[in-house]
């Protein structure tokens, strides 16, 4: 039986009806099975936001809060500031050299501890910290009016309870145990392989 061939118009209609199935079908699956997609998409799209916002200037979303952080609290020492915008200390030092090679922060030695290291803004910095945060208030303000509208205040407390339950289950498996995973799931660990060039020598 031959089929009748049917326009782009159909095929697109066809196309259309498909994916809103897709996406009532997804709206149908348990809510644990998309939570973290969700938080991680929501996430995602703000930061690849402040990315293209922050472009001219050269300067990401990630480097956007710890230039923030700077600003709020002149001379924080460095190592506290992982905890402020929640980065590892890595990530943070890493920041910290390439912004101060820019010359948008400095670093100075603390007066009351030699090791730590006092970070602020430089004159530039504080020029360029006034324009990212004028160019970032728009988006700042439809943050805003997503969580004041009804449910944004449980909405946040929700957030801030998962990461504080996911702040406790983390030092739960961080914290020492007498076994090792590998040992906990009885899995045999490889034996060390002697090294060939050490075997031809004894030969």
């Amino acid at each position: 039986m031959q089929q009748v061939p049917t326009s782009p118009a159909a095929n697109q209609n066809s196309v259309s009806h498909g994916r809103q199935n897709e996406l009532s079908a997804g709206a149908l699956l348990p809510p644990r099975l998309n939570i973290v997609r969700r938080m991680r998409r929501a996430f995602l799209s703000i930061c690849r936001c402040g990315d293209t916002l922050f472009s001219p200037y050269g300067v990401t979303t990630d480097q956007y809060a710890l230039i923030r952080a700077v600003q709020r609290e002149p001379g924080i020492r460095q190592a506290d500031l992982g905890s402020v915008i929640f980065a590892e200390p890595n990530t943070v030092t890493a920041m910290v050299s390439l912004l101060e090679k820019r010359g948008i922060l400095r670093r100075r030695p603390s007066p009351t501890d030699k090791r730590a290291k006092l970070v602020q803004l430089t004159s530039r910095g504080e020029m360029i910290m006034q324009r990212l945060a004028s160019d970032w208030q728009p988006m700042r303000q439809i943050l805003i009016d997503c969580f004041s509208a009804p449910g944004g205040q449980e909405a946040l407390a929700l957030l801030d309870q998962v990461y504080e339950k996911m702040r406790i289950e983390r030092d739960k498996l961080t914290a020492p145990t007498l076994q090792t995973p590998a040992e906990a799931i009885d899995i045999p660990v490889r034996p060390k392989r002697k090294s060939t060039k050490k075997m031809h020598r004894a030969v």
